[in-house]
């Protein structure tokens, strides 16, 4: 036969338990940014893929330094238009800018881009040689495509060669004003009869 203590013993363990459990629920309630209720908070993440460190700020105001890879979160930001800057810390220059418009309560993202890059196509049909502002960059078979990465800001003169000859198939002038990609694919044009 069970003692009585026994038996006490075992009927607490239960309400414990219970108690337990919903006050673990309670605390560990995560924010929800989009919960149908209103309630949760509207955050901005901020990504860098620069390529080195840069500073952030936001609304004029000196949020952050975040590295490379990185991404940091910026809790429970207002309802209106956010500005953003990154500038190199070292050199002082603007490095990328944008506004994110926050107009309900969920996550948003501003993405700082790496320095510009010339993604170059050839499809000319023969080998041919990549120049940029008289500079040689690479050699491109046909159907091939490569970068021309870091490219500086301002206009940029592009030009193809025949690998065989030198003679020249295509040119194009690029103004490179944002952090941003630009594509230029080189194809043969055929006279029309």
């Amino acid at each position: 036969m069970r003692s009585p203590i026994q038996i006490t013993a075992r009927r607490a363990i239960f309400p414990v338990a219970a108690l337990t459990m919903l006050l673990a629920a309670v605390l560990v309630q995560c924010k929800s940014p989009t919960s149908p209720d209103g309630k949760g908070e509207a955050d901005i993440v901020v990504t860098n893929e620069y390529g080195k460190p840069v500073d952030v700020y936001m609304d004029g105001d000196f949020m952050f330094r975040i590295h490379h890879k990185y991404s940091i979160e910026i809790d429970d930001v207002t309802r209106e238009d956010h500005d953003f800057e990154a500038y190199d810390p070292d050199t002082k220059a603007l490095i990328d800018s944008g506004t994110v418009e926050v107009r309900e309560k969920k996550k948003y993202a501003w993405v700082i881009n790496g320095p510009p890059g010339i993604k170059v196509t050839n499809n000319y049909g023969q080998e041919v040689q990549i120049f940029m502002d008289g500079q040689y960059q690479f050699n491109l078979v046909n159907k091939e495509d490569r970068w021309i990465m870091d490219v500086p800001f301002g206009e940029r003169y592009l030009k193809a060669l025949l690998a065989d000859d030198g003679r020249e198939v295509a040119s194009i002038t690029i103004k490179v004003k944002e952090y941003t990609d630009y594509y230029w694919t080189i194809t043969k044009v055929t006279a029309r009869q």
